[in-house]
């Protein structure tokens, strides 16, 4: 899909997170693949996720609501996929200039890219420290510096929230968490995991599930 480098678009690069010594690269990045097929069928982007350099990936949305809601589901289905497998992001808005949409990737550049950048630099940088180790995501320039929009801070801190809630989880509460925004019913996510629908329900409530699907609801996103 083409993009008018005139309108700005929310951007995204994520890459896997210790893909250099996963025990089977191939299977990774067929698993990768998967998963990127997966977001831009359910999600639609305007520029939709492609693999770049080695195992990193980027794409555009219309918004960054629906980029925040991108980075959950695909680092979910990664997890569940591949046992733990665990990825990271950098979410970014502006202007995108496209020199050859026929390239795979899409050569391209521009203040959307270049924040996107930046901010999956900081998610590295914050996963490094004992204290914010939990992160997974951030939102452009550090809301600190000068000239960032000031709900870039109330869009940043709902990553870092959220991140931590997932953080936090087991590996079937990211499973149902997972179901839940693919739109599973509790009946179906029961039989699955082989337990009750009221173990669900109980599941998705305790673990904070029920909370994040919420909170990305509130900031806008679509349903998956």
């Amino acid at each position: 899909m083409a993009v008018d480098s005139k309108q700005p678009i929310a951007t995204l690069i994520g890459d896997v997170i210790g893909s250099r010594e996963h025990v089977d690269r191939g299977n990774l990045q067929r698993s990768l693949s998967a998963v990127l097929n997966l977001a831009n069928e359910r999600l639609k982007p305007v520029q939709p996720l492609e693999l770049a350099v080695g195992d990193e990936f980027q794409g555009g949305f219309v918004d960054v609501a629906a980029a925040a809601q991108a980075t959950l589901l695909l680092r979910l289905a990664l997890l569940v996929r591949e046992a733990g497998t665990d990825s990271r992001y950098g979410l970014g808005h502006g202007e995108v200039t496209v020199f050859d949409q026929e390239r795979v990737p899409v050569s391209q550049d521009g203040p959307g890219w270049w924040s996107a950048r930046a901010a999956i630099e900081r998610t590295k940088i914050l996963a490094d420290s004992p204290r914010t180790s939990f992160v997974r995501a951030c939102f452009g320039p550090s809301p600190e510096e000068p000239g960032v929009p000031p709900d870039a801070a109330a869009v940043e801190s709902f990553l870092f929230c959220r991140d931590s809630i997932v953080d936090r989880m087991n590996d079937r509460q990211r499973r149902l968490l997972l179901g839940l925004m693919l739109g599973s019913s509790q009946a179906q996510l029961a039989a699955d995991e082989g337990i009750t629908q009221g173990a669900v329900s109980q599941s998705l409530r305790r673990s904070g599930a029920f909370a994040i699907d919420a909170a990305h609801t509130r900031l806008g996103g679509t349903s998956v």
